[in-house]
């Protein structure tokens, strides 16, 4: 039986379509609700079996429901679905005053369009500006460095003279940017593409893969989970993993200075700043590349940690290894190619062929 035909079946368009989906979804941990509803209902209309833990993580599974699979350890691909973000920490003289939700620089959030999400029900529109904002009234405007702390949010509503604020928007209210979603040339230009790029990726192939079941009549192995975090860009880490002998944990890859990753392919992370991951897992990875014509780039991160980290530092009995599509400008504007999301769709549905027939 032909088993390249969940690789040949991965269309780079449809990546993108769930990729929009899914970004255009506020999701900034702790405020994941929705779009794990969106993702149960997505694995309903596709018939995958999908559960969701009592934190609130997501598991989609593929077996073949044979008794004799019931003691096999499985493998599992782990992305997150949360996001950077902002939250009212409070006000000075009517300014609404933001803090940061994981580790978004300040010069990737002043300026920005934002939502907040507000205790009276309703949402309301405004900007991330420095106090003071207007250049022709204030020149040390030039010479700021900015810092969360010298920032509010401008709001576009006004409210009666008698109405105050914090009867509307209160501390704890979810603060979302703006996307900035865009299309352009094959490059996808959008935030939040760590981690909803490989979230996207495990929803196309996850279409792919059950048709392919159904259609061929393939057996599984050992069971296959598609694992959506929710508490990653925090350092929660993951909760309530299957059994499992592999955990691939699927994330963005590093474009920058120092590394050779890019955005047209999936990088291969033998390291990052907690440690090494799994020798061999990791040359599985790249000798399955090579085999399959996968462009792919192999990187140390410097300044980086992951699920897979967290998991082996609470004390994990798996095989861990990192790889995702290079993503510019990480953790702020950023930017990676369709391209590249093709060959971290192929390099994921590769490791999927190897445990059917």
């Amino acid at each position: 039986m032909n088993q390249t035909n969940i690789i040949d079946k991965i269309n780079k368009k449809r990546i993108v379509e769930n990729l929009e989906k899914i970004i255009l979804i506020p999701s900034p941990t702790g405020y994941t609700e929705i779009i794990t509803n969106y993702l149960m209902d997505f694995a309903s209309e596709n018939k995958i079996n999908a559960i969701k833990t009592n934190k609130g993580a997501v598991k989609y599974v593929f077996n073949s429901l044979d008794n004799d699979m019931r003691n096999n350890k499985g493998i599992c691909f782990a992305a997150h679905i949360d996001t950077l973000g902002l939250m009212v920490k409070g006000f000075s003289n009517d300014l609404i005053k933001v803090t940061p939700i994981g580790g978004i620089p300040p010069i990737y959030a002043v300026g920005d369009y934002v939502i907040i999400n507000a205790s009276d029900g309703k949402q309301y529109h405004g900007t991330i500006l420095p106090e003071n904002p207007a250049a022709h009234v204030n020149k040390k405007l030039y010479d700021l460095v900015p810092n969360f702390d010298d920032f509010f949010v401008r709001l576009d509503h006004k409210f009666d003279t008698e109405d105050k604020i914090d009867s509307h928007i209160q501390i704890g209210d979810y603060v979302f940017l703006d996307t900035k979603f865009k299309y352009v040339d094959g490059f996808v230009k959008t935030r939040f593409l760590d981690d909803k790029a490989s979230a996207a990726i495990f929803l196309t192939v996850a279409e792919v893969l059950v048709k392919e079941i159904v259609d061929n009549n393939y057996k599984i192995e050992k069971p296959i989970y598609f694992y959506f975090n929710i508490t990653e860009e925090t350092g929660q880490g993951i909760s309530n993993l299957p059994e499992i002998d592999e955990l691939y944990i699927v994330d963005m890859g590093v474009v920058g200075n120092g590394v050779v990753g890019d955005e047209f392919s999936v990088s291969i992370c033998p390291k990052d700043s907690s440690g090494p991951y799994n020798f061999n897992l990791t040359k599985k990875l790249e000798e399955i590349a090579k085999n399959k014509g996968i462009r792919y780039k192999k990187d140390v991160f410097p300044y980086y940690g992951s699920d897979g980290s967290v998991a082996l530092r609470a004390g994990l009995d798996s095989k861990v290894a990192l790889f995702g599509v290079g993503v510019s400008a990480s953790h702020g504007y950023e930017r990676t190619h369709e391209d590249g999301l093709l060959n971290t769709a192929k390099l994921l549905a590769a490791i999927i062929e190897k445990n059917i027939k």
